[in-house]
């Protein structure tokens, strides 16, 4: 279970002669291999990199779990990245929808609900065809399918407009809120299949 520090040494010089059939430099070339971990110490190198080698884990079971002085109580873990600039709040989104996908995948199935992801302001996040964000094809894959092992999955956002059709599709319960721009309640309405709630969506207070 090598550090990244090893990992990047060991690129260089890999502990093995073989991939499969194949020699190793016919596989990936001595320079591609130099390239390569050059760039991943350029990484690790940045003092802006530092914070992200220090903290605790992304493990999803320890996240879930409750600690032992509140047995019985569900656990809840936030996530506030409103500090990071555009690009880090990615990273770090793809390392944990990627992570909890996973744990998604090791458990078994159940009619009950075994956690949920709740993500607030998810423009961007999951956004039409063809952008493909990282952080894009873990959320609709566990809005098709995690609902199976009881990982519910919630989503909110102000504009309809930038969320990809077919998480709109997938969410199987919808909580409207109020909608002044055309355009976001045609989106919103077509995917419901009643284009006549248009006046009743429009004419909702605030906070409604």
């Amino acid at each position: 279970d090598p550090d990244l520090e090893t990992l990047i040494l060991r690129l260089v010089d890999p502990p093995f002669s073989k991939v499969g059939v194949f020699p190793l430099d016919r596989f990936f070339k001595p320079d591609d291999r130099m390239d390569l971990a050059m760039a991943l110490n350029g990484v690790v190198a940045s003092p802006s990199f530092e914070p992200w080698t220090i903290g605790v884990g992304l493990d999803i079971d320890r996240l879930f779990a409750p600690p032992a002085q509140c047995e019985g109580r569900t656990r809840v873990s936030i996530f506030s990245l409103a500090h990071l600039p555009d690009g880090q709040r990615q990273f770090f989104l793809a390392l944990l929808l990627g992570r909890l996908l996973a744990w998604s995948r090791s458990q078994p199935g159940t009619s009950h609900l075994r956690a949920a992801l709740f993500f607030d302001e998810v423009a961007g996040y999951v956004p039409p065809h063809p952008a493909q964000p990282p952080t894009k094809a873990p959320l609709l894959t566990m809005m098709k399918q995690a609902r199976a092992v009881g990982l519910g999955v919630l989503l909110a956002t102000q504009n309809p407009v930038d969320i990809d059709y077919k998480a709109l599709s997938n969410a199987g319960l919808w909580c409207i809120g109020r909608l002044q721009t055309k355009q976001d309640r045609d989106r919103l309405l077509k995917g419901l299949g009643r284009p006549d709630l248009d006046d009743a969506v429009e004419g909702l207070g605030k906070r409604r």
